[in-house]
């Protein structure tokens, strides 16, 4: 989440269309590297990481992490093209840099939402992690794979059921933050 928001206000497009060259190449990199990053799945990662580090959950963990950057970088990027831009427009003719009206006037209009869609995506990666798992990525799908393997039927629903209350406490946390950032 950290590196999509950089990420998501280099891949929106401007309101406006002004952008100098420089921007609107920057902007254009950035969305097709987002874009390179989401349209590989997360097995897909988990099977390329793992030529690079052993099987585990780091594996699991680097996969996981680089679909959602490209997944949570242009769902913040849409969101940011949404959002009203007038309060950065009007910092910037008051005098205030690109930089600081876009902190002072984008920054708080677009917060609840990144925050509701970076914890969605943790409950997504949190599904997920079953998926890289079933690879030998590690994560909870490894857990699943050996209690299946033991045929450990009452393991696998206990591990099932945690999943379905880690979503439920994802959307609970989600709702809560953004009605207190709002």
């Amino acid at each position: 989440a950290a590196m999509a928001l950089p990420m998501a206000y280099l891949a929106a497009r401007p309101a406006d269309g002004a952008a100098r060259w420089p921007r609107r190449l920057a902007g254009r990199a950035s969305r097709l590297l987002l874009l390179g990053l989401r349209c590989v799945p997360p097995p897909i990662w988990a099977l390329l990481v793992l030529f690079v580090v052993l099987p585990g959950p780091l594996a699991g963990g680097i996969a996981l992490a680089i679909y959602t950057l490209g997944v949570l970088g242009r769902l913040v990027a849409e969101a940011i093209e949404n959002s009203d831009q007038r309060p950065v427009r009007h910092l910037e003719v008051a005098g205030v840099s690109h930089i600081s009206a876009v902190a002072y006037g984008s920054v708080p209009v677009v917060a609840p939402r990144f925050a509701s869609l970076s914890l969605y995506r943790w409950e997504v990666a949190t599904r997920e992690t079953v998926i890289v798992g079933l690879v030998g990525a590690g994560g909870l799908g490894r857990l699943f794979a050996q209690q299946n393997a033991a045929f450990d039927e009452p393991a696998m629903l206990t591990t099932v059921f945690a999943l379905i209350a880690v979503a439920i406490a994802v959307d609970f946390l989600s709702t809560r933050i953004r009605a207190a950032v709002t």
